[in-house]
């Protein structure tokens, strides 16, 4: 018998095909310690689970849990069982991380629950199989004893350089690609880090980390680089880092190393106000960085500040000076539906999107505020009304009016008495219209929405159009 099949389930919300890095990196791990390991990834494998388990026979199933992909999670683990129902079934991720108690309360079919960073857990629980069964020792594991949850503490974080580069040979490296913006490379995903050191309320990425950054060597990630170059012919590469420039000495440093080893390639990055100069734009752009995304969120600092985003509107704007000088291009992102934002903010953040829209290559805009679990937005809905007194993420949620703001119907979105389904509908039409968007992003838009995966998107823009003008 094989020991482990780890997949991960379809997520039929995203617009791009990324290889499952996490779930690679603890395939790697567990590789190393001698266990035989499987990936699949439903969003690029078209095969039912009952054929890879017919076929590969595992021990273990770690199934990736993220908030979007929870209700087909629970549906792969009943399957699961249903194939073989002494099969050992682990549920990790960031979904499962901060719903552990709930999942193991009410999907019996899920065994174990990893929290926080998988690879060392996953080692550990399957030595426990091998010995005397102690899961109290496993910090980051919650379990069921006596048929009551337990919640072991918290795992301590990992030093990145103690593990090994993903298993790439796992995954089928042809399905996957980036369409890289304004230019035509074939672009693929890497993370030169874990974790972030803001704050931001409405944000699971650093929750899952508990805010703490951890950076991986520029030498092992650049080695990466040219692997995924050089064996899987990619031309460009999207660090999807929460904001690589958190740590100057590390993006500095990787910086360098491009440059030493005289790697000739395209890339992007997240940066974010406050921790980027004319000197480091310098370096990045002779690295090879033609685009940086920005999360600037919001135009007024009020929304800014209870966002806990942790900027300013002015270093917003100088950041904006500062790309357009050095000749890298900008893609920032504005959302609308945070705490306490009025229609008086939404004006503020238009106002800033027009004064400043000749120093952004193309902007990106969310409307409405997922709520997701463990955040401080969760806390705050909770707080104040704002979720169904009945609402737990295991059980059914389906929110049709989502769909009308463009945001998937089974995650909770804030909707608040000053900036409800009325006003966020008037703002997404006020986006994909020509009076605020102008033609050419609006033909932007429209060419992304008309994408394979972004049809039911542009019916649910058109259908909301139509709906106000009748």
């Amino acid at each position: 018998m094989n020991e482990v099949l780890l997949i991960n389930p379809e997520e039929k919300e995203i617009s791009e095909k990324l290889p499952p890095l996490e779930i690679a990196s603890i395939a790697a791990f567990l590789e190393e310690k001698g266990i035989s390991v499987k990936i699949v990834d439903f969003n690029v494998e078209k095969k039912g689970l009952e054929h890879w388990l017919s076929s590969y026979q595992p021990k273990f199933l770690g199934i990736w849990g993220t908030p979007l992909n929870r209700f087909e999670s629970f549906r792969l683990a009943r399957i699961a069982k249903s194939v073989n129902k002494d099969l050992i079934v682990v549920l990790l991720g960031p979904y499962a991380t901060f719903t552990a108690l709930q999942v193991l309360q009410d999907i019996p079919e899920i065994d174990f629950v990893i929290r926080g960073e998988g690879e060392n857990v996953f080692y550990e629980l399957i030595k426990a199989f091998g010995t005397d069964l102690d899961f109290e020792k496993i910090r980051g594991l919650s379990f069921r004893m006596d048929n009551n949850p337990v919640q072991n503490p918290p795992a301590l974080r990992l030093h990145l350089d103690s593990l090994p580069p993903p298993s790439y040979h796992l995954l089928n490296m042809k399905r996957y690609e980036i369409k890289m913006d304004f230019i035509k490379k074939r672009g693929i995903s890497i993370s030169s880090s874990r974790g972030c050191l803001h704050r931001c309320n409405f944000c699971l990425t650093g929750k899952m980390y508990n805010n703490l950054l951890t950076v991986r060597s520029p030498r092992h990630v650049v080695d990466e680089v040219e692997k995924l170059l050089k064996i899987y012919h990619f031309e460009a590469i999207k660090f999807v880092d929460s904001v690589l420039s958190l740590d100057r000495e590390h993006i500095e440093n990787l910086c360098d190393e491009i440059i030493n080893r005289n790697l000739k390639l395209p890339w992007e990055c997240e940066v974010c106000p406050g921790t980027v100069d004319e000197q480091l734009l310098e370096k990045m752009k002779q690295a090879g960085c033609y685009l940086v995304n920005i999360g600037i969120e919001s135009g007024s600092q009020k929304v800014l500040d209870l966002m806990r985003k942790g900027i300013t509107v002015e270093q917003a704007e100088h950041l904006l000076q500062l790309c357009a000088e050095s000749g890298i291009k900008v893609k920032a992102f504005f959302s609308f539906g945070h705490i306490s934002e009025t229609m008086a903010d939404v004006e503020k953040t238009f106002e800033f999107i027009e004064r400043n829209r000749d120093l952004m290559s193309r902007v990106e805009y969310t409307i409405g505020i997922r709520i997701y679990p463990g955040t401080y937005l969760e806390e705050y809905a909770i707080k104040n009304n704002l979720l169904p007194a009945d609402f737990k993420w295991t059980e059914p949620y389906d929110e049709p009016r989502n769909e009308t703001i463009m945001q998937p119907r089974s995650i909770p979105i804030l909707i608040q008495p000053q900036l409800g389904y009325d006003e966020l509908e008037s703002i997404a039409l006020r986006i994909y219209s020509e009076k605020i968007s102008g033609w050419e992003n609006l033909k932007s838009s429209i060419t992304k929405l008309t994408q394979p995966d972004k049809l039911k998107k542009l019916q649910q823009f058109l259908r909301l159009k139509f709906k106000k003008l009748r």
